[in-house]
């Protein structure tokens, strides 16, 4: 379960910088950065719960949502993800691992579009420095989860770990 957990942190951390350049692709397409963030909470709320269909209030204009690539509108399932898989992870593989997942899978994604110009980034190629950054970044990934293996847990009984509840 941790390592799917692991894997899923790490996949969402590196579709965040995609949907920072989704958001602002359809934000360029509507020429309003606020109905770029209503269809990104829109989606990202269809994704969690039917019920903002009773509350809607008002749609962008049909004919400048047509001219938005398909992929702009997959932000809100991205925002949505991170969401999930942050609230299922963080009390299993706790705050520093899921934290560092989250900002390797960041960089490798950033790096990612950077260097392929995807989603309305513009092209950059990484410099040496800048991989060099990553593969720390990555070490200290390896680093924080190691430790992991180290640290008694208090859901385990055969740690050590003192789990008993005193009383002040």
């Amino acid at each position: 379960m941790k390592i799917i957990l692991m894997a899923l942190v790490f996949l969402f951390g590196l579709l965040q910088p995609f949907q920072a350049g989704m958001n602002a692709r359809m934000g360029e397409v509507l020429g309003d950065r606020f109905q770029a963030g209503f269809i990104n909470g829109f989606t990202n709320v269809l994704l969690l719960s039917l019920v903002l269909l009773l509350f809607w209030r008002g749609f962008p204009s049909i004919s400048l949502l047509k001219l938005a690539p398909w992929w702009a509108y997959c932000a809100g399932a991205i925002g949505a993800g991170i969401v999930v898989v942050q609230l299922s992870s963080a009390p299993i593989l706790g705050a520093a691992v899921m934290v560092a997942l989250f900002v390797a899978g960041q960089v490798g994604g950033s790096v990612l579009v950077d260097t392929l110009g995807l989603v309305g980034y513009p092209q950059r190629m990484p410099s040496m420095i800048r991989l060099l950054a990553l593969a720390m970044i990555l070490g200290g990934v390896v680093l924080a989860t190691f430790s992991m293996r180290s640290a008694p847990s208090a859901d385990d009984p055969g740690s050590g770990a003192d789990t008993t509840v005193r009383d002040s």
